[in-house]
């Protein structure tokens, strides 16, 4: 049974996700190297569990070792293989073994992350949409040697979270992203070869297609970066040149324009 949750990265999602379970009574540990994250998580949260006089608990750590005493860890890093893999290297050296790990990576495949880890039976992908706050979909991605207990108890989990759960195979982009990605690339291509502007884009998405938010809009707020990791992975895992990143997208990249994040993608803020 799930009563401590540990949440290793504590950037936007990664907090995001903290202040999920918070609000949902889970006693949270988020760990992070960087103390600024986790001087700017603690600042947020803080306020957070003040105003809602939340009885959960929250402890901010820069050591790895804190997480030991977890039920759940969910690993909320850089969207890179190597950096995920090498933390659950650490990871699994600072828990218990019936610690169950997740990863809430975006693209990466479940398998090959798997095949990091001592005891991979214990480990899944959980994949929770930007905002965890509004948007109450996760996917859980299955791998080859998930133990189905496992499988059952974090289903458990996120049902007092009150979020919707979805099962689905290790497949590239999994469900959202596989169908999510290529619509806003499509609509970086729009813009770019000057199909129309950018809120014309969205508009028509939004009005046309009943989208909450339009394609350009959606890039910003995910992040222009995470948009173009994920849109390569993509295109590498099925060989596919229609996965291809526009031009554009890794042009704003290359210089800092990322969305929301640096107050500059699509539209400034």
């Amino acid at each position: 049974m799930v009563t401590q949750v540990g949440i290793a990265g504590c950037g936007l999602m990664g907090s995001a996700i903290a202040d999920t379970n918070l609000q949902a009574g889970f006693d949270v540990v988020i760990f992070d190297i960087k103390e600024r994250q986790l001087s700017n998580a603690k600042e947020k949260l803080d306020k957070k569990i003040n105003e809602s006089n939340q009885l959960a608990t929250v402890k901010y750590t820069n050591k790895i070792s804190s997480l030991e005493n977890c039920d759940l860890i969910i690993e909320c890093l850089t969207e890179d293989e190597n950096t995920k893999s090498n933390f659950f290297k650490k990871i699994e050296l600072n828990c218990d073994r019936t610690t169950i790990i997740a990863t809430n990576t975006s693209s990466i495949s479940i398998n090959r992350l798997a095949s990091s880890l001592q005891y991979p039976e214990r480990f899944l992908g959980l994949h929770f949409m930007n905002p965890p706050q509004i948007i109450k979909l996760v996917e859980i991605i299955n791998h080859n040697a998930l133990d189905k207990r496992v499988l059952k108890e974090i289903t458990q989990y996120l049902d007092v979270m009150d979020m919707i759960s979805i099962e689905c195979n290790d497949k590239p982009g999994f469900i959202v992203n596989r169908v999510l990605l290529p619509m806003i690339n499509e609509a970086i291509y729009c813009y770019e070869n000057g199909t129309s502007d950018a809120k014309s884009i969205d508009t028509a998405l939004k009005v046309g297609a009943n989208h909450p938010m339009g394609p350009l809009e959606l890039a910003d707020f995910i992040g222009l970066d995470t948009c173009l990791s994920i849109l390569r992975i993509l295109q590498k895992d099925f060989n596919d040149a229609k996965y291809k990143p526009c031009p554009l997208l890794e042009e704003y990249v290359q210089c800092g324009k990322l969305g929301r994040k640096t107050k500059e993608g699509f539209y400034k803020y």
